[in-house]
């Protein structure tokens, strides 16, 4: 344990869950001299902290208060905190010890309202004040996370050399998104975790329906799934699905799935998404279906869904392995890119409804570096938010809404075929509902909301869209 000293210690860090260790180590790495603690004496350490105390390049502390007393003036620290009534407690009682002009990085796990009540009240002690969010896996703060950062100017000149040295690298720049207040660093946080929740479920999904589907043995799949590497799901979500079909105690795909969604539908963020959705009237549906969110009325839908003879697909594919393999690629394809458009929706609402003024492009950017997110797709989705900043839903970009149409009958027949085996795809069958309601100028819900106001009208296509429903196109009808 490396020993503090007041006169030394420039960084402290406050929380040692995984990633506050991760940042901690990282930071020492790039020659800071940090001392770190956790908020509560813990009976055993975990593995980060014990890889911590092994590597004597961080100082340790008793406690906060100890830490803070050690660290250079004006003081500047991260906090990494749980999510709940205990862990926000502390964080309060930590907030007390904190004086003018020192920097507080809080990269808890915090509603954005809480942070923005609390930046109120930290700029009124003189406190410099940033949200943090980082994203990128357990081991991403070590090696290299994406950051998502809001807050005053100053607080940003201070923080910029320490948040681009933890940040991972995409083409020799590091992967930051500068907003505007702390606040909007924890809403992006709380997007980009039920996106990536939402994934996980598209992928497991999908893996479901091809064991179900294929004639084959399972671990004839080994080759196929290997050929998504070189498709536009070049990511670490797509990496493992070459080892999806090898013997389970060599790499247990299956339970890493299940564990993720699990902890995925436990997650305080999968209630703030949904209850921000439903504050600033956005529709996601395929986020709430991965979370485990859906509302009556939604499942609801879903039973019209599956039981409309109208939704039946144009045609049968195959059974044989590669048919297979190219109907869940391309409903993968089309489902991805639907809840990257809910997301970005949501933040683009936010950013009006609530001032948080997000730069969608240079958030996009900064996620390219997410070692769970990391796909092709976002380039594209970077370029059409570069080329139009304002524009109001990726599905109205010719290139986005293309792929989606080209895409769509898979997505169909996928759900379908799904239906027919007596499975269940909520995000899946979600995400063909959300394309369907985009699309149709008169839906069910208009007779109930008659009475009450005119029928909603349809929002205009992108071109793609409109040309294939002028086309004609069976699957359209």
């Amino acid at each position: 344990m490396a020993r503090l000293d007041s006169a030394q210690c420039e960084i402290g860090v406050i929380g040692l869950d995984a990633a506050g260790c991760g940042v901690a180590l990282n930071l020492a790495h790039h020659r800071f001299n940090v001392a770190a603690c956790d908020w509560e004496p813990q009976p055993a350490p975990t593995p980060a902290q014990a890889a911590l105390a092994v590597g004597r390049e961080v100082g340790l502390a008793a406690n906060p208060r100890e830490l803070l007393a050690n660290l250079r003036q004006p003081r500047t620290v991260f906090i990494f905190t749980g999510v709940g009534p205990p862990a926000w407690s502390l964080l309060e009682e930590t907030l007390l010890e904190l004086k003018s002009g020192d920097l507080l990085l809080d990269a808890g796990n915090s509603y954005f309202k809480d942070t923005a009540r609390r930046g109120q009240w930290l700029a009124e002690q003189g406190v410099q004040y940033m949200g943090l969010g980082l994203a990128g896996g357990q081991e991403g703060p070590r090696q290299g996370a994406i950051v998502m950062a809001g807050g005053g100017d100053e607080a940003r000149l201070r923080a910029r050399p320490l948040l681009e040295a933890i940040a991972t690298k995409v083409h020799g720049e590091p992967c930051v998104s500068f907003l505007e207040t702390p606040a909007a660093a924890h809403f992006a946080r709380m997007v980009h975790a039920g996106i990536e929740h939402t994934l996980l479920q598209l992928l497991a999904e999908t893996f479901d329906l091809m064991q179900r589907a294929s004639l084959q043995a399972d671990e004839r799949l080994d080759d196929p799934a290997a050929a998504w590497h070189a498709s536009v799901f070049n990511g670490y979500l797509m990496e493992i699905t070459g080892r999806a079909f090898e013997p389970v105690e060599t790499t247990m795909p299956q339970p890493l799935l299940d564990d993720k969604l699990a902890a995925a539908r436990q997650d305080a963020f999968a209630e703030w998404v949904a209850r921000s959705a439903l504050e600033l009237g956005v529709s996601i549906p395929t986020l709430d279906a991965a979370a485990g969110t859906m509302t009556l009325a939604a499942v609801e839908r879903e039973e019209a869904l599956i039981a409309a003879p109208n939704r039946q697909p144009v045609g049968r594919f195959g059974d044989d392995t590669q048919s297979v393999m190219e109907q869940l690629h391309g409903a993968l394809h089309a489902a991805m890119i639907i809840t990257y458009a809910q997301g970005l929706a949501l933040l683009a609402a936010a950013s009006i409804h609530h001032g948080l003024h997000f730069k969608l492009d240079d958030l996009v950017r900064a996620w390219r570096g997410c070692t769970r997110l990391r796909t092709a797709l976002l380039d594209d989705i970077a370029a059409a938010l570069q080329t139009t900043p304002s524009l109001p839903d990726l599905l109205f970009d010719d290139d986005l809404s293309e792929k989606v149409m080209a895409c769509q009958e898979c997505l169909r027949h996928a759900v379908w075929r799904a239906h027919e085996m007596g499975t269940v795809v909520p995000a899946l069958l979600a995400s063909l509902d959300h394309l369907d309601s985009n699309r149709g100028a008169w839906l069910p819900v208009n007779l109930i909301e008659v009475p009450r106001r005119p029928p909603v009208q349809a929002r205009p296509l992108a071109p793609a869209f409109a040309l294939r429903a002028a086309a004609g196109t069976p699957a359209l009808e």
